[in-house]
């Protein structure tokens, strides 16, 4: 947290000044749920298989496809590892050198959940936790956070919430166990106070989701695609987690 919006987040730099939100943009849908893509990192083959497994999930659950890029696609997404964190631009950008996702090598390639939450910002999702009606369901112990994280401007580039008219629900529930969803301990001075704090009873060590997709994930990617009701959704683990 810290270095990018919302932790892992590149905005274009127009929208550095006031931050230009693509959910209710469809300019920033890619069409027909193709992403077309070329990996130029160097990236190991375990590596790869990873990033190739997080694609195969949205091909499962969704009617998104990651497909490798040809000479006649003008816009596409580069996957690089350069030593800068995991992060990515939001939304299929009409200039590729903001169709960027960078997993740096190995921090960002542990598990699948890594490269598929980055590539569902270069889908134009935001984060769980700065949807408009987060605080029915969090509150943030700012005092927990670490003391480079405490000035206004950035605890507001890192924690502020989106507006009602910034930010769509598609009336699906709020979910602790999104893949979007941050750790309680984002940006905490220690794993004895947690920076987010569940408002809804929960018996879980934290939120977010390594594996990749919760429920909700999935239903919020194929009402914004427009994909078939044909897709299966992998089952929560409960109404609030999974």
């Amino acid at each position: 947290l810290g270095t990018y919006y919302q932790g892992d987040i590149m905005l274009v730099p127009p929208a550095n000044g006031r931050v230009s939100i693509p959910d209710t943009l469809t300019s920033y849908i890619w069409p027909n749920g193709t992403v077309p893509f070329e990996i130029v990192g160097n990236f190991s083959n375990s590596e790869l298989n990873t990033i190739y497994s997080a694609m195969n999930m949205f091909k499962r659950y969704t009617c998104v496809r990651f497909v490798q890029r040809t000479e006649n696609d003008e816009l596409f997404v580069s996957i690089v590892n350069n030593n800068t964190g995991c992060y990515s631009y939001i939304g299929r950008q009409s200039d590729n050198q903001y169709n960027l996702i960078n997993l740096q090598t190995p921090e960002c390639l542990m598990a699948e959940g890594t490269p598929v939450h980055e590539m569902m910002h270069a889908l134009g999702f935001y984060h769980e936790f700065v949807r408009p009606d987060r605080d029915d369901y969090i509150s943030i112990n700012r005092s927990a956070l670490r003391p480079d994280l405490q000035a206004d401007n950035i605890y507001d580039n890192n924690f502020g919430k989106l507006r009602s008219e910034d930010g769509q629900t598609y009336n699906i529930s709020y979910n602790y166990g999104s893949v979007m969803h941050y750790s309680r301990y984002a940006g905490a001075q220690s794993r004895e106070y947690p920076v987010l704090i569940n408002k809804v009873n929960l018996k879980v060590a934290d939120f977010g989701n390594e594996n990749g997709f919760a429920a909700t994930d999935v239903m919020e990617i194929n009402f914004r695609y427009k994909c078939s009701n044909s897709y299966r959704v992998p089952r929560p683990v409960s109404p609030w987690f999974g």
